[in-house]
């Protein structure tokens, strides 16, 4: 394995690690952080891929995932104006760094719906919306090299869906 296929793998082991450490703690606020901090480690793998698009969606991802920390105090306009604001940047970065449909068009749609679903959605919409940005990803990370994210995804969506599950029946309070 040469160096700098190493240092992707590298890079994609510490993202995946960041990823479930969200997953792990218990503060709302340090789950938020630690998944904009993988986000931005997702970023750098894929800059070392050469996917200029899934670079730079990540980066905006990692952002707005800190952003989010805040968004249960933010009025319903403030939040908003958030999601016309990132989704507008997010559209002007798949504009300039197109590397064509699948490239590109995956992580637009993938932080498009998750922007909508982080700060619009409430617990269960959200958590659906959820499995559709995973599809979207782990699709991504498969077509570019990205296994470490495929696994992330998986993961993911299985914890997902048995959330879902436990929430099935579950009376749930805004």
């Amino acid at each position: 394995m040469d160096t700098s296929n190493l240092l992707i793998r590298a890079v994609g082991a510490l993202a995946f690690a960041l990823s479930i450490a969200g997953f792990c703690v218990i503060s709302e606020r340090l789950t938020k952080l630690l998944f904009a901090v993988s986000s931005l480690a997702w970023g750098a793998q894929y800059y070392l891929l050469g996917v200029n698009t899934g670079f730079f969606i990540m980066l905006l991802t990692g952002v707005r995932q800190a952003v989010t920390i805040y968004a249960d105090v933010m009025g319903r306009g403030l939040r908003l104006c958030l999601v016309a604001g990132f989704s507008a940047i997010a559209l002007l970065i798949a504009y300039f760094t197109w590397q064509g449909w699948l490239a590109s068009s995956l992580p637009l749609l993938a932080t498009l719906l998750g922007t909508w679903a982080l700060f619009m959605m409430g617990n269960v919409g959200m958590r659906k919306a959820t499995l559709v940005t995973n599809m979207l990803w782990a699709v991504h990370g498969y077509l570019f090299d990205s296994w470490e994210l495929c696994l992330t995804m998986i993961v993911i969506t299985v914890a997902n869906l048995y959330g879902l599950y436990r929430l099935r029946g579950a009376t749930v309070v805004p």
